[in-house]
């Protein structure tokens, strides 16, 4: 690297491709009810998707995904 301001430029526009490709999740609020049935909706036409892609999708907290996820996978309504 030549100079301080190269450096600083370089890590700018990695610091904006990367903001360029987050985005915002808003979390809803859900009883377990709820998360369950929309949980199982999402899935039905899904072959395979990680429990943090569902809780994307549905704007649900990972921890109430996972937990509701965990409790369907020993149902065996759904297979990991």
């Amino acid at each position: 690297m030549r100079s301080r301001t190269e450096f600083l430029e370089r890590a700018v526009e990695s610091y904006v491709d990367e903001l360029r490709e987050a985005r915002v999740v808003v979390v809803k609020s859900w009883t377990d009810g709820k998360a369950r049935n929309a949980i199982l909706r999402y899935l039905k036409d899904r072959r395979a998707t990680y429990v943090t892609d569902v809780a994307e999708a549905l704007g649900m907290d990972l921890d109430l995904a996972f937990r509701v996820v965990e409790s369907l996978v020993k149902e065996g309504r759904v297979v990991e």
